[in-house]
């Protein structure tokens, strides 16, 4: 063997080696990422979740950078901006307009935060859609906003059941877009984010801890006006569903939210929001409860900002709860001191002795 074949074969023979390594320590990572997803879900404090969720997130987006073309990390990686920015950059955005309403700048700063995650993890679904070739052909390198919708019904119909997870992350963050600032320049994308929201639900009604699909179909078909395709009922018929499967207290209080709210059902809005503040959260999915609860708590507080009524005192736990904001710009009245009990007379009782 001469000295260039030889040069050949080590080549060949080192390049196997490195990829060996890197696939073993892709096939590590994994199982991490995965674990680290788990122990944010039974997080129960939200403050140490949101510093969780940032670091796996950048965890995940690093890996991705090395393994660019792995759908399940860009998978990862769109799941972990959502949540990002619907659990706690969102949450944080509703209940500053409500603590701080003259805060305008420091909204706008917040807005802008929410806005950006989910356009990152819009554009990391779209990625893994992407590696579908079928569905790469029908879009031909247009943006979806430039693809008319009998295009992208076409596209659709090229992936395979299991591409609904990224059906759904590119619908959740796109839509978590449109839900945070309805621009009206974008309505007309409004039916395009819809035709996703029904595709995955045809495709796996289960993604996301089974709670995922029906939870965004009920905001998508809530939040918006019937002139734009909302529809109530559809909505709590989802809601419905979503908690059915997923077992958590989110759907109600989105339900409360987007359609008890703004179909002036106050009686239905308060007995609602007052379940999931009494409700014992599952020690499985504790975070989720959690934030739950602190929405619950806000929008309860918020009475007067929905119905034409005073605001109420709310429940001795919504005051234990950790709260990043104060939980209204006004401060709620105290709730009246209940009056003692008369005591009971015993029978048989004698007068005592003066």
């Amino acid at each position: 063997m001469n000295r260039f074949s030889l040069l050949i074969v080590l080549g060949a023979t080192l390049a196997s080696g490195c990829a060996a390594v890197q696939g073993a320590t892709k096939a590590g990572m994994k199982p991490i990422l995965i674990n680290g997803i788990d122990g944010f879900l039974t997080e129960g404090d939200p403050a140490v979740a949101e510093g969780a969720i940032v670091a796996n997130m950048k965890l995940i987006e690093g890996v991705v950078a090395t393994y660019p073309d792995d759908v399940e990390l860009l998978n990862m990686a769109a799941m972990a901006r959502a949540n990002y920015a619907f659990g706690f950059l969102q949450d944080q955005l509703e209940a500053l307009k409500l603590a701080h309403p003259d805060d305008s700048l420091a909204a706008l700063r917040l807005l802008d935060r929410v806005l950006s995650s989910y356009k990152v993890g819009r554009g990391f679904a779209e990625r893994s859609l992407l590696e579908n070739s079928g569905y790469r052909d029908v879009l031909n390198g247009r943006p979806l906003e430039d693809v008319p919708i009998a295009d992208l019904k076409k596209a659709l119909d090229e992936l395979d059941e299991d591409e609904a997870e990224a059906v759904f992350w590119l619908a959740f963050n796109w839509g978590g877009t449109m839900q945070a600032n309805l621009d009206p320049a974008e309505a007309t994308q409004l039916p395009k984010v819809e035709l996703l929201t029904l595709k995955v639900l045809e495709m796996d009604e289960h993604v996301f801890f089974d709670v995922g699909p029906h939870m965004l179909a009920g905001v998508f078909f809530g939040f918006r006006s019937p002139a734009l395709g909302g529809n109530p009922e559809v909505a709590l018929a989802h809601f419905a569903k979503a908690h059915e499967m997923g077992q958590v207290l989110l759907p109600l209080v989105l339900k409360a939210q987007f359609v008890f709210a703004q179909t002036e059902r106050q009686e239905d809005f308060v007995a609602t929001l007052n379940e999931v503040i009494e409700a014992t959260p599952r020690q499985d999915r504790l975070l989720l409860d959690k934030l739950a609860q602190l929405k619950a708590c806000r929008l309860l507080a918020n009475l007067d900002a929905y119905f034409l009524d005073d605001a109420q005192p709310v429940s001795d736990r919504c005051m234990r709860l950790p709260h990043r904001y104060r939980l209204r710009a006004e401060p709620l009245e105290p709730a009246e001191p209940e009056e003692p009990a008369e005591p009971a007379e015993t029978p048989n009782s004698t007068p005592a002795a003066s």
